[in-house]
């Protein structure tokens, strides 16, 4: 008997260590495929909103992060102070924040970066940081900024987006957009990259929110989907950033080893049109290829259901400040008549309209060669616009050449060479409606990713009462006729909002957060702290209040240890079972006459 209950203590003791383990073991490396190189990824560098900028993020911090539901919460600052009239914000920054090379981040260094993006434009991050009309360091941790009026998206943008940089290292930079380093204060360092071969990040132990939870990243440049997708399954990478094909998902679903993850996706595809180029100048002919699209089709049989219908006026069908009176249509022979009405007729009986002065059309319509989904999907485009009489081809091309022709160096001031397109924006194109103004005003300063070109007097008006409106009623009305007027000007047509489908093997790392409108691959993934118990899309809102950064890293590492705790007990009750059963096999041996029934 001794000797059993010796027994019993020593299994208790694994069990126990067993269990301390398990609450220090972190993962020493993660293969994640991205399918393109993003450069030298610096925020003047970066290639693409999504993964490029998120990649980004995990060398980068901001003010502000976005949490899971895409509400800003503290990061670099553990507290600020908006004042009654919304023009002066105070911050505290978080002690011993370090720069991957070991200097110290300061208040000095959120002045220069604000000082930088104005003098060295990024539009993405500079058109937000306009409004800053003073910026006063207190100390090394304390400092205001006074804005020249109020901005109701100033926590998303530019303090939940904007990444700080090193005064020390950027101060000596006069060429941003040539630039290679990429010292930030993320959580994780650059360590290697090989163009079109991979990035390799190794974990930031000095991090100031605490050393993330894995200790390499590596992300291979895998520019075939479907190379990208047998990488995964044959376990030669982790995780995907890109989104399952809707015929694929299936096939992942039913494979034991790896995991699905599935939400509402607010990354928008469009058919972008060269408002600068005749006859897309043309209202009447826009509103025809917008009629001659059917979206749903587009969505059942080439999404097969994974995506939401586009709406006309861009702005997603989920956000709050989206305009119901906004319909998609779809009527092919309406089209038809607004041609023949607009002077474009087939004169010489080829099938294909002519402009009024006679003069053939024929147009390209480019896409990403390493899409099939937008492929597909510009196919079917391109037979819908040929069957009203609009002669159209499609062009896949790599995405840099895409971007030359579309974006010529991300900057809309310098023009465009393009018919049209099968585009898309990232999810952060959707994070407020103020951004709807920011795709179509006139002047490139606002109209920051007004890459068709589009002018139009009345919208700019709007646009300018919108920036310059606060009260909540007045300017959801404002967005509501802008929504309007892009449904009927049609300078885009919003295609449809995909679901996002991610995969990954659990067994190699479960710790994904699953972000609205993003999907697993984001900063809140890869810190500790910050993890979920479940990445599989389910994102409601419990509708109270946001906690802070801290406040959420207790509760998450509180979980953890209950979880710990839950396997330690679970194992003592499993040898306590065996030890039961033991002793009732031994009893059973000397007494199964006398329990045998006759």
């Amino acid at each position: 008997m001794r000797k059993l209950i010796s027994l019993i203590i020593i299994t208790l003791f694994v069990f126990s260590s067993a269990g301390n383990s398990f609450a220090k073991s972190e993962v020493e490396s993660l293969k994640i495929g991205i399918l393109s190189d993003e450069s030298t990824l610096n925020p003047y560098t970066y290639q693409t909103g999504y993964p490029g900028l998120d990649l980004v993020s995990l060398l980068y911090d901001t003010l502000l992060q976005l949490d899971k539901d895409n509400k800003p919460v503290p990061w670099l600052v553990k507290e600020y102070k908006v004042s009654d009239n919304g023009l002066e914000y105070s911050f505290k920054l978080n002690d011993n924040i370090k720069w991957h090379d070991g200097e110290m981040l300061t208040s000095d260094d959120v002045k220069f970066t604000v000082d930088y993006f104005i003098k060295y434009p990024k539009s993405r991050f500079t058109n937000p940081l306009k409004n800053v009309a003073s910026l006063t360091v207190e100390n090394e941790t304390d400092f205001t900024m006074i804005l020249s009026k109020p901005d109701p998206n100033f926590l998303i943008q530019p303090l939940a987006d904007v990444p700080i940089l090193p005064e020390h290292i950027w101060s000596k930079i006069s060429t941003p957009d040539s630039e290679t380093n990429a010292i930030g204060s993320g959580p994780y360092i650059l360590s290697e990259h090989k163009a079109d071969q991979y990035y390799k990040m190794t974990a930031n132990k000095e991090y100031f929110k605490e050393a993330p939870p894995i200790q390499e990243i590596i992300f291979p440049i895998i520019k075939d989907t479907t190379a990208l997708y047998n990488a995964l399954k044959s376990g030669e990478i982790d995780a995907i950033s890109s989104n399952i094909s809707p015929e694929l998902v299936s096939q992942f679903e039913s494979n034991p080893s790896l995991k699905i993850s599935r939400g509402a996706g607010f990354s928008t595809t469009l058919f972008q049109l060269n408002s600068e180029k005749y006859p897309m100048t043309e209202k009447p002919f826009r509103q025809a290829i917008d009629l001659a699209i059917d979206k749903k089709s587009l969505v059942d049989i080439v999404l097969l259901g994974f995506a939401e219908v586009g709406s006309p006026g861009f702005i997603h069908p989920s956000s709050p400040s989206y305009n119901s009176e906004v319909k998609t249509s779809f009527d092919p022979e309406k089209a038809k008549q607004i041609l023949d009405e607009a002077g474009f007729k087939d004169n010489n009986g080829d099938g294909f309209r002519e402009d009024q002065k006679g003069n053939e059309i024929n147009f390209t319509t480019l896409v990403h060669s390493n899409n099939p989904i937008r492929i597909r999907v510009a196919e079917l485009i391109s037979e819908a616009i040929n069957e009203i009489g609009i002669k159209n081809s499609v062009k896949a091309m790599e995405d840099t050449t895409i971007i030359s022709l579309m974006w010529p160096d991300y900057d809309v001031s310098k023009g465009r060479n393009f018919d049209m397109g099968v585009f898309g924006w990232s999810n952060t194109m959707q994070l407020f409606p103020d951004r709807i103004v920011e795709l179509f005003y006139s002047d490139p300063a606002i109209g920051a990713v007004n890459i068709g070109g589009y002018k139009n007097k009345e919208f700019d008006a709007l646009s300018d009462q919108l920036r310059t409106t606060f009260d909540e009623t007045e300017r959801q009305e404002l967005i509501n006729d802008l929504q309007l007027m892009v449904a009927d000007e049609a300078p885009i047509i919003t295609l449809y909002y995909q679901e996002i489908v991610n995969a990954y093997n659990p067994g190699k790392y479960d710790g994904f957060v699953f972000q609205t409108g993003k999907g697993i691959i984001n900063k809140l993934s890869f810190v500790s702290g910050e993890r979920s118990e479940d990445a599989a899309g389910n994102n409601s809102n419990s509708g109270g209040e946001s906690k802070s950064s801290d406040e959420k890293t207790s509760n998450d590492r509180n979980s953890v240890k209950e979880n710990n705790n839950g396997i330690l007990i679970f194992g003592v009750l499993i040898v306590i079972a065996a030890i039961v059963f033991f002793l009732l096999k031994r009893k059973k041996k000397s007494n199964d006459k006398d329990d045998f029934d006759f």
